[in-house]
């Protein structure tokens, strides 16, 4: 080996480069880093030098004094790297001026490459005065020859040692190297070139022992252990070859006893070998049939000839091309000696010379006959199979669950889906499935691999766009008939299933809100009888401050609007009452305006800034028969309605009441309006708007555009049926994107509206004594400070049993009983009864709340005289006194 090429040369030459870089990048950055210190050093010093004679400059400055001046800068040249002084006064006038050095300083030409050629310092000189003004100024000029000398002996001794430091270096680690690698590879090299060829598995690399503990101990055990094995394959390939002649033996056995059909032709088709099995299949005897043509003994007489013309072309030059060192299938019939046929599968081999000339072919066959006859069969079950799969109703279907391919459909399916058949072989079974449900097809597709039966529920998209739902009921083929995963399936249209049941969901939401307002009826009973137990004192202590206060007091005033407001909590406790009992409230003629502007003062204070209100509202109008407390209601439900329809955008809400003549065409929009004279109400708002299908549905209960929470579906409804109770009718005009109007028609009456009574009149009595039990102490109390001041005597009972105890004392001596309902320990109606029992002809009134057992319709039957709602006004309750005592 050439000295250039080995591994020690290689060496010594990467370590010496290596070392050699190394040492110089190391002594690189000591001498930057030496360049840095020593230019920071220059300056540090100029600054120091400049601080000590900086008072002096100071003095001559402030001083004018050029002598002193010329002192502090001759001074300065004291420092050796300064080569020129300059001293100016506060009016930047020279004072004195020096310099040193004419022509190139030292190291001129290494200066200007390392360094500047000089350095210039200016420095201001400030008064030693608080202020501290600007007097003057020095300047100085820096020459870094000095520095320059120091540094590039200091550089050179730097690359001087770390060059020597690394030569040394690169020679011990050489001789290092040397000993611990490169010797050793020498011994190996020179142990190799002395192994046999032959006998690989004699020869051995020894190692010394000194490098036991190194990668050459693996080295040489590697080497050892490879001749090892390439010896004992020399041996196995002798044992192989030993071992090739039995097996070329047993072969032949093999051949003699193998189930398949084993047959050699030459080029002309005469049997030069067949096996045993071949044989005994043609019921032939080997010198029958070895030697003699092959197509004259195994096929039918009409089939020769073409047998013959496929064999004779398996050795054309044509077909070479494409044959050689190829098998080929077919299959063919075959003709036994007693005339039986065989179906046989043949693997067909030609067979070539070693000039690769072909000399015949070399066949196995299988005998297949049996398949064939099953094969048959299984067609034949298919066929009717599949006769009935097109006779089913349900669309049938084969997926391949790898590619989730459509490998089969029934009419019926295609009928379902408007595809023909053409259009679906082969497709993605994606494309014929909803968007929103491909993860369901995946998901199943996927759970298919473990459930081998599934049913469920997806939706299908027709040709043209339209989605069906239907219901899959699956099954997985067994692996023994398909080679791969397959599914079929039957897929039934659920559309009126789907529909009877979204049909059933609603009616339970329907029923499961009905009960939700049944309770809430139930609720607001309870919430209006505890309400008039509040409003009961604040009414009737209102009415009697306003007797006892004089009409021209400012408090007159003041009271009767406590009364308003209170009376006004009524209306709306009857509201609940109304609703809560399913009853139509109190109809009578009244006049629209008022009770409009009052609902209208609520609606202000509930719409959003961002809505504008316009109102007409005629102080006059016709008179109507209606509930006022219902019409308000209406108003407030269209109008909360418009507000959400307009949202936060800037919109309009207009409000209109005007006496109109319903004609023969208006009345024919709509059922219940019939022509003549109507009070029209119109609420317009400027929202989003509807669509005809949600017009046609807003009046159907429960039915709601809002989100989940956010409404009942009733609002519109409440309000269709209010205004049919009071036969008017309502019309609704809508664009998405324009808004909404509401009209409504209520029919003009003639009866004048019902004067307004003044409920603070008091119809006084004769001293009789009033029995009063209510179980709230603020009622008793109220009862009898107003009956007192009507000129009734009062006994109050909290408690009904204590009550009725008093009473069988001595019912002599009580003229009158009011008591309220719902009391503990005994309720109003059977304290009632109990006492009639002891004195049937005694008037009993009876003052609630509300009780769903007991009102105003049913109260005799229970023997109560008269039953009054709370808050009764004064003279309500008077008037019916005065009059049940005068009956009696």
């Amino acid at each position: 080996m050439k000295s250039r090429h080995s591994i020690a040369y290689k060496m010594t030459r990467t370590v010496v480069l290596l070392t050699l870089c190394l040492g110089l990048a190391i002594g690189t950055i000591q001498v930057i880093w030496d360049y840095q210190q020593r230019l920071d050093n220059l300056n540090n010093r100029v600054h120091e030098v400049v601080k000590s004679i900086e008072r002096s400059a100071v003095k001559a400055v402030y001083s004018f004094d050029n002598e002193l001046a010329g002192e502090v800068a001759s001074g300065l040249f004291e420092f050796a790297p300064v080569i020129g002084v300059s001293i100016y006064d506060e009016n930047n006038e020279l004072m004195t001026n020096l310099n040193r050095y004419k022509g190139d300083l030292p190291y001129q030409m290494i200066t200007q490459y390392l360094f500047a050629p000089q350095y210039d310092y200016y420095f201001p000189l400030l008064s030693n005065k608080v202020d501290a003004r600007n007097i003057g100024a020095l300047t100085i000029k820096v020459a870094p020859h000095e520095t320059v000398n120091a540094f590039l002996e200091r550089a050179i001794s730097i690359l001087t040692a770390t060059i020597l430091q690394s030569f040394v270096v690169s020679i011990v680690l050489l001789f290092l190297f040397y000993k611990r690698v490169t010797r050793p590879l020498q011994i190996l090299a020179s142990d190799f070139t002395k192994i046999d060829p032959q006998k690989p598995a004699q020869s051995r690399l020894e190692l010394d022992s000194s490098l036991d503990q190194t990668e050459f101990k693996e080295v040489t055990n590697a080497c050892n252990n490879l001749l090892r094995v390439i010896g004992a394959h020399l041996n196995a390939r002798d044992t192989a070859e030993q071992e090739l002649k039995r097996q070329k033996n047993e072969t032949e056995q093999y051949l003699k006893i193998a189930e398949a059909i084993i047959l050699r032709l030459d080029k002309d088709g005469t049997v030069i070998m067949m096996n045993q099995r071949g044989l005994d299949l043609m019921n032939y005897k080997e010198h029958e049939i070895v030697g003699h043509d092959w197509f004259e003994l195994s096929q039918k007489p009409e089939a020769k000839s073409i047998h013959r013309q496929i064999f004779d072309r398996l050795f054309e030059p044509s077909a070479q091309n494409t044959t050689q060192n190829r098998t080929t299938y077919y299959e063919n019939d075959l003709l036994t000696k007693d005339g039986q046929v065989k179906h046989i599968f043949w693997h067909t081999a030609i067979e070539y010379d070693n000039k690769g000339t072909p000399i015949g072919v070399l066949s196995s066959g299988q005998d297949i006959t049996a398949n064939k006859e099953a094969e048959q069969a299984l067609r034949e079950r298919e066929s009717k199979f599949q006769t009935i799969i097109e006779a089913t109703l349900e669309g049938f279907a084969v997926v391949d669950l790898t590619t989730l391919e459509m490998l089969d459909t029934n009419s019926a399916l295609h009928n379902l889906l408007g595809y023909t058949y053409e259009e679906m072989i082969g497709q993605p079974c994606r494309d014929f499935v909803s968007e929103e449900d491909h993860a369901i097809l995946l998901r199943h597709a996927e759970a298919a691999k473990a459930d081998l039966h599934q049913t469920y529920e997806l939706r299908l998209k027709r040709k043209d766009g339209k989605v069906i739902p239907v219901e899959i009921n699956s099954s997985v083929l067994p692996e023994s008939l398909s080679e791969k995963p397959i599914a079929v399936g039957f897929i039934t249209d659920i559309t009126v299933r789907k529909r009877q049941e979204e049909q059933r969901r609603q009616l339970e939401k329907q029923l499961r809100q009905a009960q939700k307002m049944e309770t809430i009826g139930t609720l607001a009973g309870g919430i209006a009888h505890d309400f008039n137990n509040i409003l009961t004192p604040i009414l009737g202590y209102a009415a009697l401050l306003e007797l006892k206060i004089p009409p021209d007091d400012p408090n007159h005033e003041r009271i009767k609007k406590i009364e308003k407001s209170a009376r006004r909590g009524a209306d709306m406790v009857a509201q609940i009452l109304t609703f809560s009992r399913n009853s139509d409230g109190e109809m009578k003629s009244i006049n629209l305006a008022p009770v409009i502007e009052e609902a209208m003062e609520l609606v202000q204070n509930t719409t959003p800034a961002n809505i504008q209100i316009n109102s007409d509202i005629p102080e006059k109008i016709a008179p109507v028969i209606a509930d006022s407390t219902q019409i308000q209601q209406i108003i407030i439900n269209l109008c909360t309605n418009a507000n959400h329809a307009m949202g936060s955008k800037d919109a309009t809400m207009t409000v209109k009441l005007a006496e109109v003549k319903v004609t023969n065409k208006i009345a024919a929009q709509t059922t219940n309006l019939k022509p003549g004279p109507h009070v029209k109400l119109t609420i317009s708002d400027t929202g989003s708007g509807m669509d005809e299908d949600v017009l046609t549905r807003i009046y159907d209960p429960f039915f709601t555009t809002k989100k989940s929470g956010e409404g009942t579906g009733l609002g519109l409804s409440m309000v269709h049926g209010i205004v049919k109770n009071h036969n008017g009718s309502v019309l609704a005009h809508s664009q998405v994107g324009v808004g909404t109007t509401f009209e409504i028609y209520l029919p003009v009456t003639s009866i004048a509206p019902v004067e307004e009574i003044d409920n603070s009149h008091m119809t006084k009595g004769n001293q009789e004594l009033v029995l009063i039990v209510d179980d709230e102490e603020l009622n008793t109390n109220f009862l009898t400070e107003l009956l007192q001041t009507a000129n009734y005597r009062v006994e109050s009972f909290n408690d009904s049993v204590e009550a009725f105890n008093a009473f069988q004392t001595n019912p002599v001596k009580y003229q009158m009983i009011i008591t309220d309902q719902s009391m503990p320990h005994m309720t109003g109606d059977k304290l009632a009864q109990k006492i009639l029992k002891i004195k049937n002809d005694i008037p009993i009134i009876m003052i609630s709340g509300y009780d769903k057992n007991i009102h105003r319709e049913n109260a005799r039957e229970f023997g109560v005289s008269a039953y009054l709602q709370k808050p009764a006004s004064i003279d309500q309750l008077t008037r019916l006194m005065h009059n049940l005592l005068n009956q009696k």
